[in-house]
């Protein structure tokens, strides 16, 4: 079976080897599970800056191109001129409409693009039975994006609404919160996309242990895209700076990501708190435990969510964990640990109490606790059937009536 996988979000990344990546959103581990289900093809834009081997090897998560096709299309996006020139969105539009042709079955991750909008169409056009795997919020990722994006963001809300809602399947990478906003007439799944190892007992034990030992500093870390403006780490930067102001110079706040994070360093630089912020740059999966056992505390501010990785993935860790109260988080987080969206204040005073090692203790068995729920072997069961069903049921609809 032929199965085309569509994202318009993520980009492929090439190195001057030929090599191809992407970053720490799919990992090997995410694209074998598709390629369990039948002959993988997976559409992304391609990133047009082409990096040394080595920078690429250390940065990104490199892809196996003799498992599965990869096709890599214009970047519409970036520059912004190329989604109105017509001659580029019509490349776009044959490239992807020959894909949904050639496949048996199509699965759209993150409905609200182009390329993710194009392949909908096509699947209704030529009849291809089709699964949407809704991850985000379409209003909050535009909103905060830019004045462009409050321009775009009723109608980038309507638009999914419509499209999870004729969908005649439909995955969700929450419990409750993606579903209220974007119910789907067919049918449906919640199922974390996280990937998470059987948990060990010996990393609580080790958590345990760093916090009883103390120390003058607390190291604080967020992933993220790090020139997105809607993923918030300026808000942990400007709480950096309140507490500061009251005499509190012991956090530290390393961010990792893709990105330059120029932006964020002139504002840590105007705060007088550049010496407390440290840009990482994107890490391969591989190295992101270590990083997150290197943490004190992880702190997630972004203005939108859907069910957030990264914050899972630190809970996997026993790091206690921080996060605004936007989308799937709150699923996650303990309520104390909440702060409100852009909330320099709020943050600062969640910091406060992350910083009594007895809070830290108690939160980071929480944290342990509550990852267990999004462990490979609790999810793979629920997520399989589910795509077996919709790979095999022949008598799905194209899509539902609206």
């Amino acid at each position: 079976m032929k199965i085309l996988f569509v994202q318009g979000g993520s980009r492929w990344k090439y190195d001057a080897d030929g090599g191809l990546y992407t970053d720490s959103n799919f990992s090997e581990a995410v694209w074998a599970r598709y390629r369990e289900w039948g002959d993988l093809t997976v559409l992304l834009r391609r990133e047009d800056k082409v990096y040394p081997p080595r920078e690429a090897m250390e940065r990104f998560n490199r892809c196996d191109t003799s498992r599965m096709t990869c096709l890599a299309l214009p970047d519409l996006y970036r520059p912004g001129t190329r989604l109105l020139n017509p001659r580029c969105r019509r490349q776009v539009r044959r490239a992807i409409a020959q894909a949904v042709r050639e496949a048996d079955r199509v699965i759209v991750r993150s409905p609200g693009n182009f390329y993710t909008n194009t392949a909908l169409a096509c699947c209704r056009r030529y009849r291809r039975p089709y699964l949407v795997e809704v991850t985000g919020f379409a209003w909050e990722g535009s909103w905060y994006h830019s004045l462009r994006g409050k321009m775009l963001a009723p109608w980038r809300e309507m638009r999914c609404r419509a499209l999870v809602r004729r969908a005649p399947w439909a995955v969700y990478v929450t419990r409750q919160a993606l579903q209220k906003r974007y119910p789907c007439r067919g049918r449906s799944l919640g199922c974390s996309d996280v990937e998470l190892a059987p948990l060990d007992e010996k990393v609580l034990a080790a958590r345990l242990e760093k916090i009883q030992a103390g120390q003058d500093a607390l190291v604080l870390g967020t992933a993220g895209f790090l020139d997105v403006a809607f993923k918030g780490q300026r808000w942990v930067i400007e709480a950096l700076a309140l507490l500061r102001r009251k005499g509190n110079t012991r956090f530290r706040y390393q961010l990792a990501g893709s990105g330059s994070g120029r932006e964020l360093l002139a504002l840590a630089q105007k705060l007088g708190v550049a010496d407390q912020v440290e840009i990482l740059g994107s890490l391969p999966r591989e190295r992101m435990n270590n990083w997150y056992d290197g943490l004190d505390i992880y702190v997630h501010p972004s203005d939108s969510e859907g069910l957030c990785r990264s914050i899972a993935e630190a809970m996997s860790r026993a790091v206690p964990v921080a996060c605004s109260r936007v989308g799937g988080n709150p699923e996650l987080a303990s309520p104390a640990c909440l702060f409100g969206r852009r909330d320099p204040a709020g943050i600062a005073a969640v910091l406060e109490r992350l910083a009594d090692p007895g809070v830290r203790a108690a939160e980071a068995r929480r944290s342990l606790e509550a990852a267990r729920a999004f462990e490979c072997r609790t999810l793979d069961r629920a997520r399989n059937e589910f795509y077996q069903r919709f790979l095999h049921d022949d008598t799905t609809q194209n899509s539902c009536p609206d």
